[in-house]
């Protein structure tokens, strides 16, 4: 049983050599065949390259085409009607004026200026006493406040009624440190000396 199949593997291999010796190619063949694979690649690229190149071109004009028709961007090319220029505090504003030259200013919003005045009007309200050294006296009284930069002149007027109404101390002078008395309004209803617990400003 054996002896069937060794002749059997045997013609099944000479078979198949013979078969190899006629399909296999020769080194001669190989190189051509490899040569003429290589030339053949770079035209299939460069037609591929040229095509993607084509579709991407008229993928662009028809974008253009279409946007300048206002098909695609159907929204407004600008975002000023959707601002409230109220939520902003200040304005700058640039512009060529009269006289051919550069201008630009700074305009505060009212709203911003009314929030400001009444936190001052609170504060000022909520101050009774208010420090200050009287700095000069000719016919209305300066009086340098403890308040960083701010100077109260006194007008004659006031001082007049003042003293009517009993509210300046007598011997008051220039480089004294006063007490001024504030109503809720915050007018001045008073003028004294500081006392002796205050001889400075921050003392």
């Amino acid at each position: 049983m054996n002896k069937p199949n060794e002749q059997f593997d045997e013609k099944l291999s000479n078979h198949f050599k013979a078969r190899k010796a006629r399909t296999t190619l020769s080194h001669a063949q190989k190189q051509a065949l490899k040569h003429s694979v290589a030339q053949k690649q770079p035209k299939k690229l460069g037609f591929a390259l040229q095509l993607t190149s084509l579709t991407c071109a008229l993928g662009l004009l028809a974008f253009i085409v279409l946007d300048s028709n206002n098909v695609i961007n159907t929204a407004p090319k600008t975002v000023l009607n959707t601002i409230d220029i109220h939520d902003y505090s200040f304005i700058t504003t640039h512009e060529i004026d009269q006289t051919g030259s550069y201008a630009s200013a700074i305009t505060q919003q009212k709203r911003a200026l009314d929030t400001q005045l009444a936190n001052d009007l609170r504060r000022h309200q909520q101050r009774h006493i208010e420090y200050g050294t009287l700095v000069k006296v000719d016919n209305d009284w300066y009086i340098a406040s403890c308040r960083d930069e701010v100077l109260v002149q006194i007008k004659q007027s006031l001082l007049s009624d003042l003293k009517e109404r009993h509210a300046v101390e007598s011997n008051i002078n220039t480089g004294d440190m006063l007490a001024m008395a504030h109503n809720g309004k915050g007018q001045i209803v008073g003028l004294k000396h500081a006392g002796v617990g205050v001889r400075q400003c921050g003392a």
